[in-house]
């Protein structure tokens, strides 16, 4: 994941909820997504929590997910009703790339083979009327659902397995309840209860915020699951003895599977503890005990840092994936350099740190993708503020000698042992890390993806005197085409 920036979306919308005035990345969106620069927001979860807020009459803090093309963005959003409407703050902006749709994840899981080739696309409304599909057609070998046919008239839900306690398990019902996206879920044709299905669905919603069905993946059962749910237990000992080493890296014991049900499971529950802890933090429901405020206050911020755990485990499955690839583009490594710095701007002044960007008139060019060349220098100048005393110095460097471009992060920090400069790029490795902070994977994470574009990242430093890390990237030349490389 990387920031996008430091430096607060504001808006303020009339009490119909329509747009009076709004920061340009705000109605960028806004008008990406089909709105008008003036009317009511077109983005369905911010359109939600305006509507909540005014109709509450009351000031709301809670995080929002945003989506664009080519990322997919979480917020923070703070909301203050005013006498003429309410005034909208997003702070702690953060895009990442899109995550594959939940649909296919559900496939992969559970099919061994090239499931999706059987599976088919539909969608229904908030009555669970059918209202589209989009079938692999001719293969799917059997009638199909007409527009306005009962989802339950064509599918019967079956137990999906894994519920505690003798309760059958049913993604999907408990999923429409509270409209959020489920997958796993097994079902068969009234028509013909031999053709059994795996469904997941993404939920929708309207311009409002409102519920509007689900848009969904069907796909066949396969006999040949990896791991059947009446699998024995010599099946699975025999299974592990056919697996790698145990010395294998530690990263792979985070399959797919896994790493996308921890995004699933982890990230909704979180985000809704980090939201409610931020509310008492704030004092936002009314009075409270300076103790009990601090208290929520820290279990907002140890959710935050759950989020990015998650956050950093999707970034490693990816780096590590097979199939990994960035483009490779010109980009201007001091506009990504002040970028980076503005990004931890607010995080430094809280510990009265400066930090000195490069000057607007520098330009260094590189061979690069540019959102991987921030999240690199986001992970290097966060841990710059992270180990640097306070009232101190965080310098941002450019140079380019022998067809290489570069970027120094220098810091006035306790500084790394000669002998630890390899041990910091490991994977979990948290040197110096004493206060919890960190997942131990930035530095692991920052220095694979410099090596996949060509570059790298090293540190030099002795302890007493700082820190300065140096991403290497391959200078741009012109005379080159942009590609992918991996």
């Amino acid at each position: 994941m990387t920031s996008a920036g430091a430096t607060p979306v504001t808006a303020s919308l009339d009490r119909d909820g329509c747009i009076l005035r709004a920061d340009d990345r705000l109605t960028v969106l806004q008008i990406e997504a089909g709105g008008q620069p003036n009317g009511p927001f077109a983005l369905p979860s911010l359109a939600g929590v305006v509507r909540l807020a005014l109709r509450l009459g009351m000031p709301l803090s809670r995080p929002v997910d945003l989506a664009r093309d080519e990322a997919d963005i979480s917020v923070w959003a703070q909301l203050r009703p005013e006498n003429d409407g309410v005034h909208l703050t997003l702070i702690d902006w953060q895009e990442r790339r899109p995550r594959q749709p939940m649909s296919h994840a559900a496939a992969l899981e559970a099919m061994a083979d090239d499931s999706a080739s059987r599976g088919w696309d539909w969608q229904v409304d908030d009555q669970m009327r059918f209202s589209h599909l989009d079938l692999s057609a001719t293969r799917i070998g059997h009638a199909v659902p007409e527009d306005g046919d009962t989802f339950t008239a064509f599918f019967a839900l079956a137990d999906s397995g894994g519920a505690e306690g003798g309760q059958r398990a049913m993604p999907m019902i408990e999923a429409l309840v509270r409209h959020m996206n489920f997958e796993g879920q097994h079902a068969y044709l009234r028509s013909d209860p031999d053709l059994r299905y795996i469904l997941s669905g993404t939920a929708l919603f309207d311009h409002t915020g409102t519920f509007s069905g689900y848009r969904g993946h069907a796909v066949r059962e396969d006999k040949a699951a990896i791991f059947p749910p009446e699998a024995a237990p010599e099946d699975l000992v025999a299974a592990q003895a056919a697996s790698p080493a145990p010395e294998r890296a530690q990263s792979e014991f985070i399959g797919p599977a896994l790493s996308r049900r921890l995004d699933t499971a982890l990230r909704q529950p979180i985000s809704r503890i980090i939201a409610n802890a931020g509310t008492i933090g704030e004092r936002i429901g009314g009075p409270l005990r300076q103790d009990y405020a601090n208290y929520a206050s820290d279990i907002a911020a140890a959710g935050r840092h759950l989020l990015a755990l998650v956050d950093d485990l999707a970034d490693l499955q990816a780096v590590e994936g097979p199939g990994f690839l960035t483009t490779s583009e010109e980009v201007d490594l001091s506009e990504i350099a002040r970028r980076a710095g503005g990004l931890l701007n607010i995080r430094a002044e809280a510990r009265r740190i400066t930090i000195q960007a490069p000057a607007a008139d520098e330009q260094v060019l590189a061979r690069a993708e540019y959102r991987r060349v921030l999240q690199i220098l986001v992970n290097l100048v966060g841990n710059a503020v992270r180990h640097s005393p306070e009232e101190s110095t965080i310098w941002i460097r450019l140079d380019e000698v022998d067809g290489r471009a570069r970027v120094v992060v220098a810091d006035q920090g306790n500084g790394v042992d000669p002998a630890d400069h390899e041990r910091i790029f490991e994977r979990f490795e948290r040197l110096g890390n004493t206060d919890g902070s960190g997942s131990g994977l930035g530095l692991y994470i920052s220095r694979k993806l410099a090596r996949i574009m060509g570059g790298d990242v090293t540190v030099e430093s002795a302890l007493g005197r700082g820190a300065r890390f140096v991403l290497d990237l391959p200078a741009w030349n012109k005379s080159r085409s942009g590609s992918q490389v991996g």
